[in-house]
C-alpha cells in the first residue's frame, strides 16, 4: 500500500516529501546549537508568515496585528504556567480561541463597514499599538515594559526541553501542518481570490465576501496565538515590544511579501532566505557597528522587492506552476 502511495506522488510532491523526511532526520547529524537555533528561528516565521498569508495574501487584506496576535499567544502560555502552573500544551487551544476572537473583534467592523486596502491596514495597526500599552500599563500583570522570564524547571509535560532538538521538531511539525492545512482548504482559497482580485465582482457571483474575509481572519488569528505560545516557551522570555509590537507584525508581513503572498510556500522561501540573512549579519556586525546590519538588510530588502514584486517563490511559481502539483 505504502509503495503503491509513493509512485502515485508526483515529482514536486515527492520532493517535498524527501524534504520533510531530510528536515525531520536532520537533528540526528552532527549539527552545532546555533545552526539548529537558526533552522527553528526560520521555521517559526515561516510558520507565523504562512498563517499571517492566510488573510494577508490570500484574502488581499493587508494587516499590521499578528504581532498582537502572537504576543495573545505567548502572554496566555507565560501567564498561565506562571501564576496558575498550567502547561502550555493546555493553554496551546485556549490561546487558539484568544487569537481568533481577537482577530474577530478586529475583522467583524472592520468587514461590516467596508474597510480594506489602507483603511483596514490603519485599524490593524490601532489594535495592535493598543494591545501594546495595555501589556506595559497592566505591569501587575504583564510584568509591563520589563516583560516576564518564564522559570525553566526542565519538564516536557509543561513544554521545556533541555536540549533544542524536540523544540525543532515541534516547529518542524506545526509547519507542515499550516502548509497541508492551506493546500487542503481549496475551496477556501479560491472564494479568497476571487474576493483579493475583485469584492463586487465575487460578491456579484454569490460569494459572501464579509464572511469570508472574517473566516480568514479568524483561522489567521488562532494560528498565529499558536505558535505564540512556542515562541514563549522556546525563548523564555516574554516583552510588550519585542514579542508582541509592530515590528514584530512588520517582519512577518515583510518574509511574506518578500517570497510571495499568493502563494502557499512564498512564506516560507521568504523566511528561508530573510532570517538567516538577517542572523548572520546580526551575528557578523551587530556587535562591532551597532545598527549597520539593519541597514544593510534593509537595502536587500528594498532591491528583492523591486526586482521581484511579486515575491521569490512568486516569481518562480508563475514560470513553473509547481504549487498545482503540489
Amino acid at each position: 500500500m505504502m509503495s503503491l502511495k509513493v509512485r502515485s506522488l508526483n515529482k514536486v510532491q515527492l520532493l517535498f516529501l524527501v524534504i520533510v523526511i531530510a528536515l525531520y532526520l536532520l537533528p540526528l547529524f552532527k549539527v552545532s546549537i546555533l545552526v539548529l537555533h537558526i533552522i527553528i528561528y526560520t521555521l517559526l516565521f515561516a510558520y507565523a508568515a504562512t498563517a499571517w498569508n492566510i488573510v494577508g495574501g490570500m484574502a488581499g487584506q493587508l494587516s499590521l496585528t499578528h504581532g498582537a496576535f502572537l504576543g495573545i499567544g505567548a502572554y496566555a502560555a507565560a501567564l498561565l504556567f506562571m501564576n496558575n502552573s498550567i502547561s502550555p500544551w493546555i493553554t496551546l487551544p485556549l490561546a487558539m480561541v484568544i487569537g481568533a476572537g481577537a482577530a474577530a473583534l478586529i475583522g467583524y467592523p472592520c468587514f461590516k463597514f467596508g474597510l480594506r486596502g489602507a483603511y483596514f491596514a490603519i485599524a490593524s495597526l490601532m489594535f495592535n499599538l493598543i494591545f501594546v500599552e495595555l501589556l506595559i500599563v497592566w505591569r501587575e500583570f504583564t510584568g509591563g515594559s520589563l516583560g516576564l522570564s518564564i522559570k525553566f524547571i526542565n519538564n516536557p509535560l509543561y513544554f521545556q526541553f533541555a536540549t533544542k532538538e524536540p523544540y525543532y521538531w515541534i516547529i518542524l511539525t506545526m509547519w507542515i501542518a499550516i502548509i497541508l492545512l492551506i493546500k487542503k482548504a481549496k475551496k477556501l482559497r479560491y472564494y479568497l481570490a476571487a474576493i483579493r482580485e475583485n469584492e463586487d465582482a465575487a460578491a456579484a457571483l454569490g460569494i459572501s465576501v464579509r464572511k469570508y474575509k472574517l473566516m480568514a481572519a479568524v483561522i489567521s488569528g488562532a494560528l498565529t496565538a499558536a505558535v505564540g505560545v512556542f515562541y514563549a516557551q522556546y525563548f523564555m522570555y516574554v516583552n510588550p515590544e519585542g514579542t508582541a509590537g509592530v515590528d514584530m507584525s512588520i517582519e512577518i508581513l515583510l518574509i511574506a511579501l518578500i517570497g510571495g503572498k499568493f502563494t502557499i510556500l512564498g512564506p516560507t522561501i521568504g523566511a528561508t532566505i530573510i532570517v538567516p540573512l538577517s542572523e548572520y549579519l546580526r551575528y557578523t556586525l551587530g556587535g562591532t557597528y551597532a545598527g549597520l546590519h539593519r541597514i544593510i538588510f534593509g537595502i536587500v530588502l528594498i532591491i528583492l522587492v523591486l526586482l521581484l514584486p511579486q515575491g521569490i517563490w512568486g516569481r518562480i511559481d508563475e514560470k513553473w506552476k509547481l504549487e498545482a502539483r503540489l
